[in-house]
């Protein structure tokens, strides 16, 4: 029994002694890209040397480079993999924060990938600012470990001129 052979080939060929270390790599290469969200598995983030955690350590680096999309996506991924709803929905909203209205595929792509974990009440609050993105005067739900947003939620604007006064 021949069988070709590809990154996604789990079938062992007859004669050769496949090893735990190496069924262990196909099954985390598998995760990774299948229950990530979909056409985003190939994106893999490197971790540093460190005592922090993947999750901390992707944080920080979003911080550093709030441009780099790579980052974003390896973020999501990580705490969709993780089953870590309330990072992921931290990780999407600094994604709305990073990109303003540019990157609407993105955001739609990731969301809609994280939205059952997240659940359809913080989703619907990132659907209204789709194509938009958040901006520094956005009204934000609650979120405890973003790192692009500014901890505001509600109404920012304390005075508000409604008429002109002429002389």
């Amino acid at each position: 029994m021949e069988s070709a052979s590809g990154s996604r080939d789990i079938v062992r060929r007859i004669g050769q002694v496949g090893t735990d270390e190496h069924a262990d790599e196909q099954r985390r290469s598998w995760r990774a890209e299948h229950l990530s969200v979909p056409g985003t598995g190939h994106i893999h983030f490197e971790a540093l040397p460190s005592d922090d955690t993947v999750a901390d350590q992707l944080a920080r680096r979003v911080a550093a480079d709030p441009t780099d999309a790579r980052l974003h996506v390896a973020r999501v991924n990580h705490h969709v993999l993780h089953d870590e709803a309330d990072r992921l929905y931290a990780a999407l909203v600094d994604l709305f924060f990073a990109f303003g209205p540019s990157g609407v595929g993105l955001r739609t792509r990731l969301l809609n990938g994280a939205r059952r974990l997240i659940g359809p009440q913080r989703a619907a609050a990132l659907d209204q600012h789709l194509t938009t993105g958040f901006d520094v005067r956005s009204n934000v739900p609650p979120c405890t470990g973003s790192v692009l947003g500014t901890g505001i939620t509600g109404e920012t604007e304390i005075i508000r001129c409604t008429t002109r006064l002429t002389a």
